[in-house]
């Protein structure tokens, strides 16, 4: 038998390698111009020794190795292609990947030794103390105390969702969001599995969000592999672990379902928010959340509208000069750029930098104006360019910080619904004083500005909320009637 490469020390200058590896999961993705046709298959590869690296077949290349590649196989690779994993989200070996050309040999393998799935478990406890990278994918074992029905108001099945309460042997809690294929694998157990053992699930290559230092889990696309209470040693030895731990075995009889809530989200926003005005916010006397309806009347010109963000966690980076000798020879000194990332997870890492929408508006109402930060997730459904997009479009003109956009580049004249905040924490700190030069409001011009930091984010889940309405009575809809459209804030020209 030839040489066996491993994974960690395969590297783009040589091209004549063998690896030997099992196929731990594998999918289809399609195509980007037609939605029905297949473009490549994607796999997850591990070798013996636990490491994993992600590999692609392209569709010319089916014919000759479609037969070989099957979930939970184990076959041998020779002359595979390197190239560099550009992907933001890393599930596999961070900085290279493998393509599978008219040179590549496959062999099946009948000998492998290594794990059958190479999970990587992290503890619940390290997510919701945001000890974990949200770069990295992760997995995760628990068991089922609570779930959600099934979210079907998209038109894409793949953005059709279910939530999941899960907990783990120290009893921490973790809401897991499932989403497409994972969601409707889920319904389907639950539906027709009513046996007396506990539902225990693992998630594999699943990843987080923190917003406001709150764990956002879930499945990511297809990349995502769920396990049900499957007969594999992992759920054998937790399922074991529960019984040892609380005495007796749990029973699937005591897993609820989530009360669904009476109100359309729409209705349930407006009936626990009050409505303000401006001017009753430039000095609270708490904490709290409202609603305002005010006209956007332009972007302040003095704070940039992006920031750099690191493009491991999205967090701010910083910049940093350093110097280097010249490899020329001539022992002058060349500056040089470089970033440090505010997330301490990122440090002693290299890192690179995206900008990401941070836009300072300017909204009023008849009673004052203030700042309202719209931040990336919610600029971009109102743009047809990403902040990158936009970013280097005014490079061009040598004008990167001004945000000239025009009435063709909003995505849709349809009505969008965005969340904002008065400022943000950490990699988005927007001053937000307002300005005494535009303040309408009388009785305040004189006052002391008062900086309010504040997140929308810690009141209202970023991907539960699906409308809102800018009437200033809240007015509950019928069950079978749609909510009221909202209004579109204008924009002075």
């Amino acid at each position: 038998m030839e040489h066996i490469t491993p994974i960690k020390e395969i590297d783009s200058i040589k091209d004549d390698f063998t690896i030997k590896v099992r196929i731990i999961h594998l999918w289809t993705q399609k195509s980007k111009f037609n939605a029905k046709e297949t473009y490549s298959i994607e796999m997850i590869l591990m070798d013996e020794e636990g490491r994993k690296i992600h590999a692609s077949c392209v569709k010319k290349w089916f014919p000759k190795f479609k037969r070989y590649l099957k979930e939970d196989s184990s076959i041998y690779v020779k002359k595979p292609n390197v190239a560099p994993n550009t992907l933001n989200f890393k599930f596999a070996d961070p900085e290279r990947k493998l393509n599978f050309y008219h040179d590549t040999t496959v062999k099946e393998c009948e000998n492998f030794s290594g794990s059958a799935h190479g999970f990587d478990f992290v503890d619940f406890n390290t997510i919701v103390s945001n000890n974990i990278m949200e770069s990295k994918s992760f997995d995760i074992i628990g068991h089922i105390f609570e779930y959600g029905r099934m979210d079907t108001s998209e038109e894409d099945k793949s953005k059709h969702k279910m939530l999941l309460h899960l907990q783990d042997i120290e009893d921490t809690k973790l809401k897991v969001t499932l989403w497409g294929h994972n969601a409707y694998y889920m319904t389907e157990f639950l539906a027709n599995n009513n046996s007396l053992a506990p539902v225990v699930v693992i998630v594999q290559f699943a990843r987080v969000k923190f917003i406001n230092g709150r764990p956002f889990s879930s499945t990511y696309f297809d990349v995502s592999r769920l396990f049900i209470n499957n007969d594999i040693d992992e759920i054998t030895s937790y399922k074991n672990k529960l019984v040892s731990e609380n005495g007796q075995q749990l029973s699937s009889s005591g897993i609820k379902m989530i009360a669904s809530k009476q109100n359309t989200e729409h209705d349930d926003f407006l009936k626990n928010h009050m409505f303000s005005n401006i001017d009753d916010l430039f000095e609270p006397l708490e904490e709290k959340t409202v609603i305002i309806v005010g006209t956007v009347k332009g972007i302040r010109q003095n704070i940039r509208w992006y920031y750099l963000a690191c493009s491991n966690c999205y967090k701010s980076a910083k910049e940093k000069e350093s110097s280097t000798d010249k490899v020329d020879g001539s022992h002058e000194v060349a500056e040089i750029v470089t970033y440090e990332c505010s997330n301490p997870n990122c440090k002693n890492i290299k890192i690179s930098v995206i900008p990401r929408f941070k836009i300072p508006l300017r909204v009023q109402d008849n009673t004052g104006t203030l700042t309202l930060t719209l931040f990336d997730q919610e600029a971009k459904k109102l743009f047809k360019y990403t902040a990158k997009e936009l970013y280097d479009k005014n490079k061009k003109h040598d004008n990167s910080d001004s945000f000239i956009i025009g009435s063709s580049d909003i995505a849709s004249q349809e009505t969008k619904v965005v969340k904002d905040s008065f400022s943000h924490t950490g990699e988005n700190l927007t001053p937000c004083a307002r300005d005494n030069s535009t303040a309408t409001s009388p009785t305040k011009l004189f006052s002391t500005p008062t900086e309010l930091k504040r997140n929308l984010a810690t009141c209202i889940d970023l991907d539960e909320m699906e409308n809102l309405s800018t009437s200033k009575t809240p007015r509950l809809s019928p069950p079978d009637e749609q909510p009221i459209p909202l209004l579109v804030p204008k924009k002075e020209k």
